[in-house]
C-alpha cells in the first residue's frame, strides 16, 4: 500500500538546504514540529523543519512493515495502522497533536510497553537521511531480513537530529491485541518490582507495569481467552494475599505515557531515571522532603520530581546502575539550564566514541550543535 508518494520536490528542497549550509559552513537547527524541543538544549543556526515532508510511502500490512516520511504526523500514522489492526509496538508518547514520526525517532522515546516488547530502535528497520556533507544516504531496509553491514539506522534513534536529517524511516509493526485488560492493587513500593516479576515469570501476558501512590498498575494483552484466564488467575493470586485487585480503564496508560496524570502537575524539575530491568525500589533512601517518584517499566524507569542538586541525583542513579536525564526543567533558571547537561555526562572514552561518530556523519557540526552535549 502506497499513499501520498509525490514528494520528490520536497526531498530535493531539504537536500538543497543542507548542501548550501555545507558549502557555507552555516549550522542548522533540525526539527519536525518542535513538540520535543524541551528535551534538548537550545538550538542555534538556521531553522530547518521536515514537517512538510509527509506521507506514507509503502505500507505492507501482511509483512507488518511501513515506510513513512519523517514529517508525517504520528497521530495520522497510528490511525492508518489501527484501521488494519496494527500498531507501533514501542507506543511512543507524542506530547503534542503535531508530533511527527521523524521527531519521535530522533527523540528515541518509548512508552509503557518498553520492557516487555522492546524500545524504539528495536523496531527501526532502516532509514533515509541527509548527512552533514549534504549527501543522501540510506541504511537498512524495509524488511526484517535486511541486516547487512552496520545498523546505522538505529544509531540515529535518540540522536535528536545531531547526526543527520531523517527523511524516511521504515518500521516493524505488531498486530493490535484482540483483548486488553488493566488492573490496580495496593502494594508496598519495595514489593512492587518483586510482585510484577513474579506475575510475569508465571506466564501472564503483561505489557505494562507501574507504581504510584501505594498502588500497582498492570496491563495484560493477548487473545480474549488468554487475557481473561490470566486476569482471573492474577486476581485470585492477589486475593489470597488479602489484596483484591480493581479493574481500571485502559486509557490510564495513554495518560501515563503522555504525562497527563495528576502526578505530572508539579513545578519541580522532572528527572527521568533509567535503571536495569527489574530494579527494586531502593531510590526512596535518596529522596528528600517534597520529592516524588513514579516507578514505571516494572522498575526500570523512574519519574522523579526533585529540587536536589543535579550531580547528586545522577550519583544516586549511577549507584543503582543507571543514569538520569533532566526531562523537564520547569522552574530551573536560564543560567542553571546552561550549566546542567540534559543527559548524564559521558565518560572520556564514551565521549570520544560519540565525537568520532559525529565527525563521520557531520564533520563540520552543522546539525543541532550542542543540543545534547556541548562537545558535539
Amino acid at each position: 500500500m502506497s499513499l501520498n508518494t509525490n514528494n520528490q520536490d520536497q526531498t530535493e528542497q531539504l537536500l538543497s538546504r543542507v548542501q548550501m549550509a555545507y558549502r557555507e559552513r552555516k549550522p542548522l537547527a533540525i526539527q519536525g514540529n518542535g513538540s520535543k524541543l524541551f528535551l534538548i538544549h537550545s538550538l542555534s543556526g538556521q531553522p530547518v523543519s521536515s514537517a512538510f515532508h509527509r506521507g506514507i510511502i509503502n505500507y505492507m500490512p501482511s509483512e507488518l512493515t511501513v515506510t513513512v516520511r519523517s514529517g508525517t504526523l504520528l497521530s495520522e500514522l497510528k490511525k492508518v495502522l489501527a484501521e488494519k489492526g496494527q500498531m507501533l509496538p514501542f507506543e511512543p508518547p507524542a506530547f503534542a497533536d503535531n508530533a511527527t514520526i521523524g521527531g519521535t525517532i530522533a527523540a528515541g522515546l518509548s512508552g509503557s510497553s518498553r520492557p516487555f516488547s522492546g524500545s524504539v530502535r528495536d523496531f527501526v528497520l532502516g532509514c533515509k537521511v541527509i548527512n552533514g556533507r549534504g549527501e543522501l544516504m540510506q541504511f537498512g531496509g524495509e524488511v526484517m531480513k535486511n541486516v547487512a553491514g552496520y545498523d546505522l539506522s538505529r544509531l540515529l534513534t535518540g540522536s535528536y537530529g545531531s547526526l543527520g536529517l531523517i527523511l524516511e524511516v521504515s518500521l516493524k509493526l505488531l498486530p493490535l491485541a484482540p483483548k486488553v485488560k488493566s488492573l490496580s492493587f495496593t502494594v508496598q513500593s519495595n514489593n512492587f518490582t518483586h510482585k510484577v516479576r513474579e506475575l510475569y515469570m508465571a506466564g501472564h501476558p503483561i505489557t505494562a507495569a507501574c507504581y504510584l501512590d501505594d498502588r500497582s498498575y498492570i496491563r495484560i494483552a493477548g487473545s480474549a481467552e488468554g487475557v481473561n484466564s490470566s486476569f482471573q488467575a492474577m486476581s485470585e493470586n492477589l486475593e489470597q494475599q488479602s489484596n483484591p485487585p480493581e479493574e481500571i480503564n485502559n486509557s490510564f496508560w495513554t495518560s501515563l505515557d503522555e504525562q497527563q496524570l495528576s502526578f505530572f502537575d508539579h513545578s519541580q524539575p522532572l528527572w527521568r531515571i533509567s535503571l536495569p530491568p527489574w530494579t527494586a525500589d531502593n531510590f526512596e533512601q535518596y529522596m528528600s522532603r517534597g520529592d516524588r517518584q513514579l516507578i514505571d517499566w516494572g522498575g526500570a524507569q523512574r519519574w522523579f520530581y526533585s529540587n536536589q542538586n543535579a550531580d547528586e541525583i545522577r550519583h544516586y542513579a549511577k549507584l543503582q546502575g543507571g543514569h538520569a536525564q533532566l526531562f523537564r526543567a520547569n522552574t530551573l533558571s536560564h543560567d542553571e539550564l546552561i550549566r546542567i547537561p540534559k543527559q548524564q555526562p559521558l565518560t572520556v572514552q564514551m565521549m570520544k566514541i560519540q565525537q568520532q561518530i559525529k565527525a563521520a556523519m557531520d564533520p563540520h557540526k552543522l546539525f543541532n550543535q550542542g543540543c545534547i552535549y556541548s562537545e558535539l
